[in-house]
């Protein structure tokens, strides 16, 4: 009799199994084309024809740099049901690719759709609700500025080749030059060697271009000394909290790394519009789209030279080898 109702309860259990198997076979869940594609967000979403005897208990999309995304992965949760829904990704990185696909959960399983795959633009994503000017360097870039106290910044990154007078700046692509002090005049490079870089993240330069009397800065404009960026800090932080930062960065995922806690707190209200745009120190490329943001000051000599570091605040570092390769944000005379 054991034996009997032993079987029985195995022969329903797997007949509930295989039903559950099959309705699982017969559902279908579907990506929905995405739309609305900028550098820090997309629009996507799914539509679900679930067969199984199990409620939906969550739905969404999930996305990563490679192929096959799963909820080990970045995802959204967009509710609980059958039918269609949207979502909206976000906390992507600007000019990436990215897969992606939707998914719904029951109690004992994951069902993922077909995977669709696209490819973020590349803008700087400026502050909405402040006034910019705009200023243009001997090579006629132009470049939105912005009021600061009693300063005015550029709000982007110098890209000129040429200093004032029209001598042109050395465009030193040989890494092994950049570092500490294999060269003493001044140069610039693209980050990654690649001039597509230069319309987000301008140039890299080393100290002597930033330092040099004949003036990298537009017209009427000067690279910032350590006094200068003391003077920001002192506005910007009278209190001494050490938050400051925060009130420079771009405030999307765009740019920035996205795994800081500093990129969740940004507000870019001053509008500088701060990107971490890499550097070039012996013989590498490092830290585009990190957690720092470096610029060079004018303020230096031979044997070391100002640069600043922004994360949360703002860092004054005295003794950097004058090779390195910093961006540079200029100030007006």
């Amino acid at each position: 009799m054991k034996t009997a109702k032993f079987i029985s309860v195995l022969l329903s259990v797997i007949f509930i199994f295989s039903c559950e198997q099959d309705e699982l076979e017969n559902s279908r869940i579907t990506t929905a084309e995405l739309s609305g594609i900028e550098a820090s967000k997309a629009v996507c979403g799914g539509s679900i024809n679930y067969k199984g005897i199990l409620p939906v208990l969550s739905r969404g999309v999930c996305w990563s740099e490679q192929p096959d995304p799963t909820l080990d992965n970045d995802f959204t949760n967009d509710g609980k049901g059958i039918g269609a829904f949207e979502s909206v990704i976000t906390n992507i990185n600007a000019r990436k690719q990215y897969f992606v696909r939707a998914y719904c959960t029951t109690a004992n399983d994951t069902i993922y759709g077909n995977q669709l795959e696209f490819t973020t633009i590349d803008f700087i994503q400026f502050a909405s609700d402040v006034s910019y000017g705009s200023v243009r360097d001997i090579d006629g870039n132009e470049y939105k500025t912005i009021q600061i106290g009693d300063q005015v910044w550029m709000a982007e990154n110098l890209k000129t080749t040429r200093y004032q007078n029209g001598d042109p700046i050395e465009h030193l692509t040989d890494l092994n030059k950049w570092g500490h002090f294999q060269i003493n005049y001044g140069a610039y490079i693209y980050y990654d060697n690649d001039t597509s870089n230069k319309a987000i993240h301008g140039a890299l330069y080393n100290w002597y271009a930033a330092s040099d009397s004949r003036n990298v800065a537009p017209e009427g404009w000067r690279v910032p000394s350590s006094a200068d960026w003391q003077e920001l800090i002192d506005y910007l932080d009278p209190y001494l909290n050490k938050k400051y930062g925060y009130k420079l960065r771009e405030t999307t995922s765009a740019h920035w790394y996205l795994d800081t806690q500093m990129f969740y707190a940004s507000t870019n209200s001053t509008g500088f519009t701060s990107i971490p745009s890499g550097k070039v120190v012996p013989g590498e490329f490092m830290d585009k789209g990190g957690a720092w943001a470096y610029y060079w000051t004018s303020t230096g000599t031979y044997d070391g030279s100002n640069c600043i570091y922004l994360l949360n605040d703002i860092t004054i570092d005295q003794m950097q080898p004058n090779a390195r390769g910093f961006s540079i944000r200029c100030i007006k005379n």
